[in-house]
């Protein structure tokens, strides 16, 4: 069932999608050791760091390894590894595609290979949590779009006897809020099950009459949508503290082009009933823009 949730404003800075910096820094395959967590997310030990002698003779072609963790996928309480690996096509770019998950069973060292959906980008990283409450760890995997709007590929994958790939690019483009432009210079902005708030954007007026939106009077010329952008990179939170993680992201929303920034969406996703519900929604509102009023 999914919980009851309402649309909250608050005043925020702009955009906060973790910055693009450093995409033409090549993605190291040499890693130090690394924390070891259990499913709750407690240090349990750390990794022997990844070795790139041992792993090059079983790295498909044109592979490397982006990122190593260690944790219990099965269930046994024996740790594993899992390895994120991706296709490299130019070596002048950090760019890579093809990315797929390569589990090694910690009792007999038996590899398998997860699959993912279309996988590619920048700055990859891996992280492996409890996210469906099964107290096995799953694995989150990122990368960076690179281009202008901030947004990552996500995808949450479960790693027992049969992978799945639970949170992917559907759930990335979540259409739970949405928004239009309204007579009068303001615009409407909407959750899923109908609260949102009106706003304010005489600031704009100038521009938006350049751009034929609206004519002198404020009368809307055609409706016009607001645009919402997939999310950026999510982060693993535990909001209830006991040790199954749900997911945090933000979504920027804009008017009549992408760098007219009205306000920004941050939503909590937590795996119950075999579905992604949302726990909280807040929106995130630029300083130079009004909130009207809430609107229900």
């Amino acid at each position: 069932m999914y919980k009851n949730y309402h649309l909250t404003a608050v005043l925020a800075l702009g955009l906060m999608a973790a910055p693009l910096a450093g995409l033409a820094e090549a993605n190291p395959i040499d890693y130090a050791a690394k924390p070891v967590y259990n499913y709750n997310g407690e240090m349990i030990g750390s990794t022997r760091g990844v070795d790139t002698v041992n792993s090059k003779q079983w790295l498909p072609e044109g592979y490397q390894v982006l990122d190593m963790q260690e944790g219990d996928v099965n269930g046994d309480g024996v740790s594993d590894r899992v390895y994120l690996i991706g296709h490299k096509q130019e070596d002048a770019s950090s760019y890579v595609d093809s990315m797929k998950l390569i589990v090694e069973n910690g009792t007999n060292q038996k590899r398998t290979d997860v699959a993912l959906d279309k996988m590619g980008g920048y700055q990859t990283e891996l992280l492996l949590r409890d996210f469906t409450g099964d107290k096995t760890v799953d694995a989150l995997v990122t990368a960076a779009s690179g281009g202008s709007g901030g947004w990552y590929y996500n995808q949450v994958v479960t790693l027992g006897d049969t992978p799945s790939i639970i949170f992917g690019e559907k759930e990335n483009n979540r259409d739970s809020i949405s928004g239009q432009f309204l007579d009068g210079f303001k615009v409407e902005i909407n959750d899923s099950i109908g609260s949102g708030v009106i706003m304010d954007v005489h600031d704009r007026t100038a521009d938006y009459l350049r751009l034929g939106l609206y004519n002198e009077e404020g009368k809307l010329q055609k409706q016009t949508n607001l645009m919402v952008t997939p999310f950026g990179r999510l982060e693993a939170v535990d909001v209830n503290n006991d040790g199954i993680y749900e997911l945090k992201g933000i979504q920027r929303i804009s008017g009549a082009y992408n760098a007219d920034g009205l306000a920004n969406v941050e939503t909590v996703l937590s795996y119950t009933g075999g579905f992604w519900q949302p726990q909280s929604v807040n929106l995130r509102i630029n300083l130079h823009t009004k909130m009207l009023q809430p609107h229900t």
